[in-house]
């Protein structure tokens, strides 16, 4: 190239430029006609930098192959200009030395011109792999990674229905439990009330086959600051302590206790108002309480 480089031949060199095709010379004339140009700056930078990014590019559209015969022709050409380089070199060589050349000066250098040509070569296959070929190689990646990244997101969604699944099953069997602590063929019922129609009744639910006992409660006033209630299961002999337990706030009770006991030794159950965190022995009359004798 000369130096009176024209706008349109400096333009369809910028492609060689950027991905470094081009011979010491034309890198030259180039740069000459760039370092004045704008818009071949902006050109040669948006390639440059698509170069340089390579490794991070979205998969790329296929090349043209105009574009891609151009940059095939610069690579060869700028390996054709090495090797002419290296031919005058040795000539050079050859003429100043007056007397012929020995077998052990001429074979390095034949040595020295066969591993040059080698590594030219090997530098424009390095080159047009990495244009040609690194799309398709980063796009094989990123499918990879997306296929992964979906496969953790199916694994945990699959985790979440499944602990949602236990979760639904463990509430189901335990509501299947309490149903069979409520309605069983075993099942005593005891009606807890007290002297006042407007105080708290109750029923006490005993599955003698499981020894689960399930006491209901209505309007069961919240007790005072420091206190709770406390549940009694009566024998002829012992008052047993079976739980302590505190309303909501629209005086409902549902509290649930397993215990063994005879079936023929309960006399009573029996609510009282306690300490928090229960007494060994009641220390209040009942409020609720119920008798089976």
């Amino acid at each position: 190239m000369s130096q009176g480089m024209t706008h349109e031949a400096a333009s369809e060199a910028l492609e060689a430029l950027a991905v470094d095709a081009l011979d010491a010379s034309e890198r030259a004339d180039v740069m000459a006609h760039v370092a004045g140009c704008a818009e071949c700056q902006r050109q040669l930078a948006a390639l440059e930098s698509t170069a340089s990014e390579l490794a991070l590019a979205v998969p790329p559209l296929p090349m043209a192959p105009v574009q891609r015969d151009r940059i095939k022709a610069r690579l060869l050409a700028r390996a054709g200009a090495d090797r002419a380089m290296a031919e005058r070199a040795f000539a050079d060589v050859r003429a100043e030395t007056s007397s012929p050349p020995r077998r052990s000066d001429v074979v390095p250098l034949r040595q020295s011109r066969r591993g040059m040509d080698a590594s030219t070569w090997m530098a424009m296959a390095a080159g047009l792999v990495a244009i040609v070929g690194m799309g398709g190689f980063m796009w094989m990646s990123r499918e990879r990674d997306a296929m992964r990244a979906s496969l953790q997101v199916a694994q945990a969604e699959r985790g979440a229905r499944v602990a949602a699944m236990d979760s639904l099953r463990a509430t189901l069997e335990e509501k299947d439990r309490m149903i069979a602590n409520l309605t069983g063929a075993q099942v005593a019922v005891m009606t807890l009330a007290s002297q006042s129609p407007t105080s708290p009744t109750g029923r006490m639910f005993w599955d003698q086959a499981h020894d689960a006992w399930t006491l209901v409660a209505h309007r069961v006033p919240m007790p005072k600051s420091g206190r709770t209630y406390q549940l009694w299961l009566v024998t002829p002999t012992a008052r047993i302590n079976a739980g302590t337990f505190m309303p909501k706030p629209d005086g409902e009770v549902m509290m649930r206790a397993t215990m063994a006991m005879p079936t023929d030794s309960l006399t009573a159950v029996a609510v009282t108002d306690e300490p928090m965190g229960g007494s060994l022995q009641p220390t209040t009359a009942p409020m609720m309480v119920a008798t089976t004798r």
